[in-house]
């Protein structure tokens, strides 16, 4: 068991590491999106939320403090979700199902943290 969650720590964390490092690169698209959805201040949450992810992400791959970082990891993406891809706010057909699909594969790496989390002995 062990050797699998010292797999999976750097498995999960390269998107968030790689999708936080372009949203500090470029944070246009995500403060556009957070604009359009109500999100108070996102040309200052975006680079935060970013910079978390970043910081979270390497010391889950590394192993520092796991479950501490798995838990933030879940805590970002948990609100990124519910924010960003809110399927049932879509009336038009085709947004709707982009935005169901990303929930879901969203979801479903929410669990992955979440099992992170469960399994690390360790902060």
């Amino acid at each position: 068991m062990r050797q699998l969650v010292v797999l999976a720590r750097p498995l999960l964390a390269y998107g968030f590491v790689t999708g936080g490092v372009q949203a500090l690169k470029d944070p246009s698209g995500l403060v556009g999106m957070s604009e359009r959805v109500g999100v108070p201040e996102p040309g200052r949450v975006v680079p935060v939320t970013s910079a978390t992810m970043v910081a979270a992400g390497t010391a889950m791959a590394l192993g520092v403090r796991p479950r501490t970082s798995a838990l933030t990891l879940a805590g970002c993406l948990a609100g990124f979700t519910w924010t960003l891809h809110g399927f049932w706010r879509e009336t038009e057909e085709r947004p709707r199902r982009a935005k169901r699909q990303a929930f879901v594969t969203n979801a479903g790496t929410l669990g992955g943290l979440l099992a992170v989390a469960a399994a690390s002995s360790r902060g």
